[in-house]
């Protein structure tokens, strides 16, 4: 039998506790702490704040028009279809990372399944719009660039493609372990930070984007590893995405080689 101190019970605490009670088969050690249920809240509405900044000289100053434009530091940018589908699907994807830890602190666990299964949908949504943006990238780069160079872009973009169904599948086998499914589905959002710094670093101090910012990401990522894996005297979960985006940065950093040329270049064939 579970059981929790009463003076630190909450309304989430009591749903978890009856629910594992009953199922028989959830740990304290399963379970996800209030702390965390609140950080991860603070850290969404953090994210969304940060995305919107790092996105309002690229994109959101353009609204509702979305001319065309030539962006100071980060280059032409024709406004289609692509970018408004992939933006509305990661922040709708943001949005439900953000109500599902509310719904959790609130005690609404019912409505939490509710909105989870709605992310049946929304995930393979966000797959596809991570897809299109690849194919939007490398076309553009095409046009622009030399094919060699196209090849090397596609060491930035297409590693979300892959990155995020990973995650998302794992975060939904351990769904019935609060504790590690939140850490999962917390990690996707991870994958949002980098677009919106690489726009922060060209439009505003004119710097290069992913070379600076992936090891400013990397060393983020870094620091909740360490934090998380103190608190919970195990490797956390955010070790993942850690190697994630080590592995990513390495491709980055290495674009430029016969192995990526050859590697990007049968990537670019689906594109």
């Amino acid at each position: 039998m579970l059981t929790l101190h009463p003076s630190n019970m909450n309304a989430a605490d009591i749903v978890n506790q009856s629910e594992a009670s009953k199922s028989g088969n959830v740990s304290d050690q399963e379970q996800a702490s209030p702390k965390f249920v609140i950080y991860s809240i603070i850290g969404m509405i953090g994210l969304l704040a940060f995305v919107h900044f790092g996105f309002s000289k690229t994109y959101i100053r353009y609204f509702p028009n979305f001319e065309p434009a030539n962006i100071e530091g980060y280059g032409y940018v024709p406004f289609n279809w692509i970018m408004h589908f992939h933006g509305m699907m990661m922040m709708g994807w943001v949005l439900m990372l953000l109500v599902q830890p509310i719904l959790i602190r609130t005690g609404r666990k019912d409505l939490h399944r509710k909105v989870g299964k709605l992310s049946y949908v929304l995930a393979p949504l966000v797959v596809v719009g991570i897809y299109l943006a690849n194919v939007d990238a490398y076309q553009q780069a095409l046009a622009t660039f030399t094919k060699a160079e196209a090849i090397q872009g596609i060491s930035v973009t297409f590693p979300g493609l892959i990155f995020f169904p990973i995650l998302y599948i794992l975060a939904m086998y351990y769904r019935h372990q609060p504790a590690l499914h939140m850490r999962f589905m917390c990690s996707t959002a991870f994958l949002l930070i980098s677009p919106a710094l690489d726009r922060i670093l060209m439009t505003w101090f004119g710097l290069p984007g992913f070379d600076i910012g992936c090891y400013i990401v990397l060393t983020l990522i870094g620091v909740f590893v360490l934090v998380d894996s103190m608190k919970t005297k195990k490797l956390s979960p955010f070790f993942l995405m850690f190697c994630f985006f080590l592995l990513h940065t390495i491709l980055f950093k290495t674009s430029a080689s016969d192995f990526w040329q050859t590697v990007g270049g049968a990537i670019s064939k689906i594109f």
